[in-house]
C-alpha cells in the first residue's frame, strides 16, 4: 500500500551524469507558473538528454523548455527546489523520457515498481521511493524506504 504522504525522487543516470527528474518537473512547473495566465493545473515534461533540455507543456497552452542542468535562464531562484514529488500533489504531472526514438512514460515505471513492491512486501506501507533510470540498461533501479531494492524494465 502506498502511503498518501509518500515521497518520490526519480533520477536519470546519463553517461557520467545524474539528472534529478523530479527536480526538472518542479523547475518546469515554476517556469510555467511565470508564463501561464492561469494557475498551472497540468504539466507534461519530456526529457531529452541528448538535447540537454526538458521540454514541457503547461495547461495545454504554454510550451517551452528548461535546461537539464542549472543555468542563468532558470526562473526559480527565489525558491529552492526540493527534487521531490508528493503522491498527493494537486497538480497533474506527467514525466516522459525519450531514448533511441522510444518514449518511456515514467508513471508506468512507477506503477511497475509499486506493483513489484506490493507483490513482494504485501501489507507494508511505502513511504519513500527513489528510482534510478539507466537508459543504456533500459532498466529502472529502485530503493524503497531506504532498504528494499530491485529493478524493472523501462519499457513494458
Amino acid at each position: 500500500m502506498v502511503n498518501p504522504d509518500a515521497t518520490l525522487r526519480m533520477y536519470l543516470q546519463y553517461y557520467e551524469k545524474e539528472i534529478n527528474l523530479t527536480r526538472l518537473v518542479e523547475k518546469a512547473y515554476n517556469e510555467g507558473t511565470v508564463q501561464c495566465t492561469e494557475p498551472v493545473r497540468e504539466i507534461e515534461v519530456y526529457v531529452k538528454p541528448e538535447d540537454g533540455r526538458a521540454y514541457y507543456v503547461a495547461n495545454s497552452e504554454v510550451q517551452s523548455y528548461v535546461n537539464l542542468w542549472d543555468s542563468k535562464r532558470d526562473t526559480y531562484e527565489s525558491k529552492p527546489l526540493s527534487g521531490e514529488i508528493s503522491w498527493n500533489s494537486e497538480v497533474k504531472h506527467r514525466l516522459i523520457f525519450e531514448y533511441r526514438g522510444k518514449q518511456c512514460d515514467c508513471d508506468s515505471i512507477i506503477e511497475r515498481v509499486v506493483e513489484k513492491y506490493k507483490s513482494i512486501y504485501a501489507g507494508e506501507r511505502l513511504r519513500e521511493m527513489e528510482i534510478y533510470i539507466r537508459q543504456e540498461h533500459e532498466a529502472a533501479y529502485y530503493v524503497i524506504d531506504g532498504r528494499h531494492t530491485g529493478s524493472v524494465s523501462m519499457f513494458a
